[in-house]
């Protein structure tokens, strides 16, 4: 007995000893979890909008006259108008269909001759003329009257007079057919006794401020000027070419002249209505 006691002691002592493997748990760093960071989703608050395209606006360009010759201005115009509009009645082919436009000295030129002559407005070309009496080498372009300012139609229109279902004619008119007059209206301007015959055709778009010729001495002219007409009549004209006062002259060629100057369906209007429409 006495021999098992101090046996039974050892073993309980050694029962109560930590093993090595429970030290080495307990003592252990523990491994560190690697967490990922998330990305943070902005809300729909933080997210910036999208910018709408801006549409651009539509501004419609402005009517436009221009100044018809080389150097001058609107006002300069007063200075040089030698001989100005004076409208005879129908039928008759007296008075000045138009305004004359001439000196003989300004400035360092010492004539008007061979300035430029410009578009007033923008349009197609009629018809080209050649050197014939009365206008000489000649242009004449038509603008639709619905380009301009609304002012202006209604004072074209009111001032555009009944056409008579007879009218007598000065000088021996060959009989001709009316322009057909759908409603529709345009302004007709002519340009008169440049120095040579201008270079467009029938149908030509013409541009405001394009350049049309030089100012000249043909046709009945007794000196160098621009003679200048402004006209209301029906859309459409279609002239191959005009001239009288010469039996040289064509049937056709008298029928379009009196057709344009004396039938009243092409009426003259005062061009300083166009010329002075602008700011």
């Amino acid at each position: 007995m006495k021999k098992f006691l101090p046996l039974l002691i050892v073993l309980i002592l050694c029962a109560c000893q930590s093993s090595p493997g429970a030290d080495l748990a307990v003592s252990a760093t523990p491994t560190a979890t690697f967490v990922p960071t998330l990305t943070e989703t902005p809300s729909l608050t933080d997210i910036p909008p999208t910018e709408t395209p801006q549409t651009p606006t539509v501004t419609e360009p402005a009517f436009q006259v221009c100044v018809p010759l080389e150097d001058e201005t609107m006002d300069s115009l007063l200075l040089i108008l030698v001989n100005p509009l004076v409208i005879p009645p129908f039928g008759k082919d007296d008075g000045h269909h138009g305004v004359d436009f001439a000196y003989y000295r300004r400035g360092e030129r010492e004539s008007i001759q061979g300035i430029a002559i410009y578009a007033i407005l923008e349009g197609r070309t009629v018809v080209t003329l050649e050197d014939t009496i009365p206008y000489g080498y000649a242009i004449i372009i038509e603008t639709p009257l619905s380009v301009l300012p609304e002012q202006i139609q209604a004072a074209l229109l009111d001032g555009y007079l009944p056409i008579p279902e007879e009218v007598v004619y000065q000088g021996e008119c060959p009989n001709f057919s009316p322009p057909v007059n759908n409603g529709e209206m345009s302004v007709y301007h002519l340009y008169a006794h440049m120095e040579v015959r201008p270079g467009f055709a029938p149908g030509d778009t013409i541009a405001c401020g394009t350049e049309l010729g030089t100012v000249g001495n043909t046709g009945y002219s007794s000196n160098p000027h621009l003679h200048l007409e402004t006209r209301l009549g029906p859309s459409g004209a279609n002239f191959s070419s005009m001239a009288f006062y010469e039996t040289t002259y064509s049937e056709e060629q008298r029928a379009n002249y009196c057709l344009w100057r004396m039938s009243g369906h092409y009426q003259l209007f005062d061009p300083f209505i166009l010329l002075n429409a602008v700011d």
